[in-house]
């Protein structure tokens, strides 16, 4: 074998290496996620310990400050995750098209809800679970909220330029909107009286007559 040969399949050796040593990180990231996202559901994050998310996972303590500083920073990732693909749903449904005012924030509405609830464990984490588990987490969280808040604020007043919404500033209302829903989400996990569908029906509901008082004001201006 010739030096360069040699020398090629030396390198190709340590590519090959990398990548599955990255692969593998990655990997186990994606099991530490899942461990997170079905322990601080069922026990709570203040309850889970890194052993436990380890044991979970299948990955070695070792492994897991690898990936992650601590169970603080897992749980950011986890709730980042959860409303990334919160933000994908909601975006879709105010971008999709409808006839009508009420159409438009019904679909919104069931967009906010039902990407949470599909999973109960996702909402168990996503509403209860960061709530003051730290300063760092608690600060996401409201930043979380104004985000998404902001998406509903620019979506109302693209309805209001469209004169189908009097011109206003919408930030307070979208804020109330937000927060609303994610107090009734937050009063079902705790208090199931209501299947998940007559949840969804009754914020539907609770949006109609907000609608039509909205509605009102348009034919009155």
């Amino acid at each position: 074998m010739s030096n360069f040969e040699s020398q090629a399949k030396s390198t190709a050796k340590r590519v090959y290496a990398k990548k599955n040593a990255e692969d593998r990180v990655l990997e186990r990231r994606e099991r530490l996620l899942q461990a997170a996202l079905e322990l601080f559901a069922t026990q709570g994050y203040a309850n889970t310990t890194i052993e436990a998310l380890c044991s979970e996972a299948k990955v070695t303590t070792r492994h897991f400050y690898q990936v992650f500083a601590g169970r603080e920073e897992l749980l950011l990732a986890l709730y980042d995750q959860i409303v990334n693909e919160l933000s994908v749903g909601l975006l879709t449904a105010m971008l999709s098209e409808h006839q009508n005012l009420q159409e438009k924030m019904q679909q919104v509405i069931q967009a906010l809800v039902s990407q949470y609830l599909q999973d109960k464990r996702r909402a168990q984490v996503g509403v209860l679970e960061v709530v003051g588990a730290s300063r760092s987490v608690e600060q996401r969280r409201r930043e979380v909220i104004h985000t998404i808040a902001g998406h509903m604020e620019a979506f109302m007043n693209a309805i209001a330029a469209q004169y189908q919404l009097p011109k206003r500033n919408y930030h307070w209302m979208a804020i109330a909107i937000v927060g609303g829903i994610n107090e009734l989400m937050a009063e079902w996990l705790v208090n199931q009286t209501l299947t998940l569908q007559q949840l969804s029906d009754e914020i539907v509901a609770i949006i109609h007559v907000f609608m039509n008082g909205i509605d009102g004001a348009v034919s009155k201006s």
